[in-house]
């Protein structure tokens, strides 16, 4: 895979750059995206850079036979990868062009599974200049050569895609079905519960029990679980905020904040039914995660009780 004949090698160096920052609990989103919006190149450059990057995470089994002794692709991933594999340089590119020439790599047409299971955020190229983030503890899973449809089986993603009025994007988390022509979305699925915010654009949202698609303009969101669906303005700095190191919510359930604290935590959070009907306003810092569950109870003014290995969040006795 090689950068377009235009894209210069200070460019590149810019956008492998950013791909490691991007990796850091502290990365800086609103400078990332002023860089990308500055320069069309700029977001060709990343794309390589991370559909390279995802590449190699992805086939790392399938490369390492291919190449010579001294080439090894490590068992897991080095503090800044990037600088380790630009070192690899052509023997993984030769590699990788052999993988995508025969029959190891998966059909485009297959459903191509991506998932985060460290602690960090983790970021992906997608055809059509369609980039996601995903949250830890998330899963997508794309299907089709153009990216066209993209299943958010667990977790939390913030997807960013190129305006192309010929093309719409389909995400689909659980029994919703959200369609985008051209936006910046959050989508969370977790404890049972859905929460989609808009940060620029607009989308289009479609579940079973609706007579017709709610339409979500920039700085709103729709949440939706056991109860029936509410549209609410919401500050577009909450959307996707988990990305610089926060959880935000307005009016959120219960439920969800727990399931993405336990994300976070590394625990498993029930909620008792005294609290199940809670909702939940205001931002907590993830940090580590370990004092997550304590400010939530702190704010909330309920109570929680170490379960085993799970904490339970119930009403004060």
């Amino acid at each position: 895979m090689t950068a377009r004949p235009e894209m210069d090698e200070r460019i590149l160096d810019q956008a492998i750059a950013w791909q490691t920052a991007l990796e850091q609990d502290d990365a800086d989103w609103d400078a990332y995206l002023a860089w990308l919006e500055a320069d069309p190149r700029h977001r060709d450059a990343f794309d390589s850079v991370a559909l390279l990057d995802a590449a190699i995470a992805d086939n790392r089994e399938q490369i390492r036979p291919l190449l010579a002794p001294d080439l090894r692709v490590p068992a897991a991933p080095l503090p800044n990868r990037w600088r380790a594999r630009l070192l690899w340089g052509g023997a993984i590119a030769a590699s990788l062009a052999i993988l995508v020439a025969g029959p190891i790599l998966r059909s485009n047409a297959d459903p191509v599974v991506y998932e985060n299971s460290g602690p960090a955020n983790r970021s992906l190229a997608l055809a059509h200049g369609t980039s996601v983030i995903l949250a830890p503890s998330s899963r997508i899973v794309v299907t089709g050569k153009a990216a066209d449809a993209i299943e958010l089986a667990r977790g939390e993603a913030y997807f960013d895609v190129r305006h192309d009025p010929g093309r719409t994007l389909t995400v689909s988390a659980g029994t919703y079905r959200i369609s985008d022509i051209g936006t910046r979305f959050s989508v969370n699925l977790a404890g049972g519960a859905f929460r989609v915010g808009v940060a620029e654009g607009v989308v289009s949202v479609e579940t079973p029990g609706i007579a017709k698609p709610v339409r979500l303009d920039a700085g709103h969101q729709l949440v939706g679980g056991s109860g029936a669906l509410t549209l609410a303005p919401v500050d577009v700095a909450q959307i996707g905020s988990w990305r610089s190191g926060r959880l935000s919510y307005t009016d959120a359930p219960l439920a969800l904040v727990a399931a993405d604290i336990s994300r976070y935590s590394g625990k498993a959070i029930i909620v008792d039914p005294s609290v199940e009907k809670k909702h939940f306003s205001g931002s907590l810092v993830i940090g580590d995660g370990s004092k997550l569950v304590g400010d939530l109870v702190g704010v909330m003014g309920i109570e929680a009780q170490s379960a085993g290995d799970a904490v339970r969040l119930g009403a004060v006795r």
